[in-house]
């Protein structure tokens, strides 16, 4: 295989020609541990799981391939004596019994590269070249569907080698339906969409985004589509690129019920609709959105996805008695304030992070009790407030994102250095225990590694993708300098991270997807705008409501639920609204708003007052509201696990039995006041069916519908009867419970 120097090599190559493998015996690491990979040995199923398989043990998918070399040499793989016969041969090209099956062919180019490196010795010297980095080519391409791209991946090396590993590599999409890639990099268009091809090689990472447009010609009959802001230039430049045409513009009444839902959690009263519909103004929607961010219920819906993202749970913070409770209670109350003020994100972040004093007297220290663990610390942090899941890297090098074990332990290191001290709350026998968060400079962990260079030393306190602390770094309070770094405007993670959450709240999904799983290899279905709202986030001085507000003023968010010929198959391009499961407490307020029922918070777990916590609606309850199948049925946080912070929006089999059959949902309407005001009040059906509609879908029913209504009014035994089944199929409709 021909390899091309760069760098300082060049002037060398231009005189001497570029070498080629012909040329050099082969090395471990650039010629034989691309083949186990390569050819699955190193595959969680083989010899990569944890232990290995018959004895042979290598790193998952060789990301650690300096650690795999003694086991490789063994001599019970390796015979150098007669190297035909080494294992390592027989049982990969099917000589030999092999539960793996065949790998490679007894005349492959593996076969015959690993049968070299043998015969030189099968050895590994320090001068052997180390991978310096991998570049894939095109970064990004175009192509029609049914066309292909050629991928090509370059492998930089320390001794001046660049070297085609297009063949080495190991490459996977990230959606088979849209683009098909080949072993050897050949990226197919199946349908009309876009995907990123993740590439693999030793450990590294790295990847392409390959986009295949809609079959048509776009330039001769792609309409003008009208433009709010920033968002929708990128939003429609990539439609148009894909020959995708959003769907026109939402009515009034489905924007109102949107935003509402998004930004307030509640529903429009047809009073609030009827002004907003009929209000002649041109800007009446960018005046809707002030209105609403002004509002308190903004307040109390912002504040529990807060309380969900940091997981407020007296379980987790202090299981005994009622402490975990008033602490939780206290930190919960400590982000409603911060919400109100529209305190600036990065502040309020850094205000957390910083925290510190006893956990009943101060809310954001409750942040480090929440994870008592250092490593566990590390990931929240890495996850809450950066959007990258560490979790992999806590045993081997994550497989497809820069993050590596000697990482995922030195920013555990740092989590260290907060302590928790025993003190107690009151004096004297009245007093109870808590405890105190306070700096601890000089702690120690131990890297706790599978596999990785420094496993089993010391752990070096580091941030993220920076070197080591300096001892002067340490000095203080070290963790005041990692809340300067995670919310540093230089640090690309800390805005990206927010943006994303807040786009996925409105959208149903984020840009980049998973919301909190940001890896380099992970694609952006809108190219350039997660970073141009990052910048503009930063630049607002990271204002939320700004940023809230140019999302939801956007004709992309704006735009209907109704699919044309062009967007049926889009879920991700965001070329119309798609609907979206509503919070289990909001679905469960929206529930009694529309019945016109209330819930009993007495006696609920609160320490205080006279047990509600002073809530009138479960969207203001600070913590896991205990005992209610219907928030768990519908999938509402937990708040115990990192896995939990975001609420689980499927929807399910037992939601729709538990809509359909469970007395709680029925008696609300049954005992409702709704119910009782239609059915008692003097309306006319024709009305009463409006009245219905307006409540719970914030519209007026079609022909077809008040048609299907008033013969169910007209057939029911009697009004209340009516009334109830009318509600009822309202209320457990796809309409009423999602947002679209």
């Amino acid at each position: 295989m021909r390899r091309i120097p760069f760098l300082s090599a060049v002037a060398v190559a231009l005189v001497a020609g570029p070498a080629s493998a012909a040329d050099n015996p082969p090395t471990f690491l650039r010629d034989v541990a691309p083949i186990l990979d390569r050819a699955g040995c190193s595959a969680g199923a083989c010899h990569g799981k944890f232990g290995g398989a018959g004895g042979f043990a290598l790193s998952l998918l060789t990301l650690a391939p300096d650690d795999d070399f003694d086991a490789v040499a063994h001599r019970r793989r390796v015979n150098r004596d007669d190297p035909a016969a080494s294992r390592l041969l027989t049982k990969p090209s099917g000589e030999d019994e092999h539960k793996g099956g065949v790998r490679f062919a007894g005349d492959s180019r593996e076969y015959k590269t690993i049968l070299k490196w043998i015969e030189a010795g099968a050895k590994r010297a320090p001068t052997d070249p180390k991978l310096l980095d991998v570049v894939v080519e095109p970064a990004r391409a175009t192509a029609a569907v049914g066309g292909t791209v050629k991928l090509k991946v370059i492998a930089k090396w320390s001794d001046g080698v660049a070297e085609d590993v297009t063949r080495k590599a190991v490459f996977a999409s990230s959606d088979e339906p849209v683009a098909a890639v080949s072993p050897d990099g050949e990226v197919k268009g199946v349908r009309w969409g876009a995907a990123s091809i993740q590439v693999r090689f030793l450990g590294q990472a790295r990847a392409a985004f390959v986009a295949f447009p809609r079959p048509g010609d776009a330039t001769a009959s792609y309409p003008a589509v009208l433009r709010n802001n920033l968002i929708d230039g990128f939003v429609f430049d990539n439609l148009k690129a894909l020959n995708v045409v959003p769907s026109e513009l939402s009515d009034d009444g489905p924007f109102c019920r949107r935003v509402f839902l998004d930004l307030l959690g509640v529903l429009p009263t047809p009073a609030e609709l009827d002004a907003f519909v009929h209000d002649p103004a041109t800007d009446k929607r960018a005046k809707l959105v002030d209105k609403l961010l002004a509002r308190p219920e903004y307040i109390d819906l912002r504040t529990m996805r807060l309380a969900d993202l940091f997981r407020l749970n007296p379980q987790k913070i202090n299981p005994s008695d009622n402490h975990g409770t008033r602490s939780a209670v206290l930190f919960h109350d400590w982000i409603r304030d911060n919400v109100e003020k529209n305190r600036p994100y990065d502040k309020f972040v850094r205000d957390v992070l910083t925290a510190r004093g006893k956990e009943l007297e101060s809310g954001p220290a409750n942040y480090w009790t929440i994870e008592k663990e250092p490593h566990d610390r590390a990931e929240t942090t890495a996850q809450v407030f950066l959007g990258v899941r560490l979790m992999c890297a806590r045993c081997h090098k994550h497989p497809f994102d820069r993050w590596g074990t000697d990482d995922y332990w030195d920013f555990a290191a740092v989590h260290a250095l907060v302590g928790l001290k025993g003190g107690q709350y009151g004096a004297g026998p009245q007093g109870y225990p808590q405890v105190e968060v306070v700096c601890a400079a000089t702690a120690r962990i131990r890297n706790e590694a599978v596999v990785g260079p420094r496993r089993g030393q010391e752990a070096r306190p580091a941030f993220l993708g920076t070197p080591p602390l300096t001892a002067a770094d340490r000095t203080g309070d070290p963790v005041v300098k990692l809340a300067d770094w995670v919310t540093s405007p230089k640090n690309r993670l800390f805005a990206r991270a927010a943006v994303n959450r807040l786009w996925n709240w409105h959208f149903g999904r984020g840009l980049v997807m998973p919301v909190d799983d940001m890896r380099d290899t992970s694609p952006e279905y809108v190219p350039g705008l997660l970073d141009a709202l990052a910048a503009e986030f930063v630049k607002s001085g990271h204002d939320v409501k700004h940023l809230t507000r140019l999302i939801v003023t956007s004709r992309t968010y704006q735009l209907s639920s109704k699919p044309n010929d062009t967007n049926k198959l889009d879920d991700r391009f965001f070329s119309r609204a798609h609907a979206r499961s509503l919070p289990a407490q909001v679905m469960l307020d929206i529930l009694n708003q529309a019945t016109g029922t209330a819930e009993r918070f007495i006696g609920h777990g609160s320490p205080v007052g006279n047990g509600d916590f002073g809530v009138e609606r479960f969207v203001q309850y600070p913590i896991p509201f205990p005992k209610a199948y219907f928030l768990d049925v519908f999938g509402a946080s937990k708040r115990t696990f990192l896995a939990d912070i975001d609420p689980k929006l499927e929807p399910s089999m037992l939601q729709a039995l538990h809509l359909m059959n469970s007395d709680y949902v029925n008696d609300k309407i049954r005992y409702g006041t709704f119910a009782r005001e239609l059915t008692k009040g003097k309306l006319a059906d024709k009305e009463l069916v409006e009245r219905a509609y307006l409540r719970t879908f914030c519209r007026r029913p079609t022909e077809r519908e008040l048609a299907a209504a008033l013969k169910l009014l007209a057939d029911s035994p009697d009004r209340a009867a009516g009334v109830e089944d009318l509600l009822w199929g309202l209320l457990t409709s796809r309409e009423f419970l999602f947002n679209s």
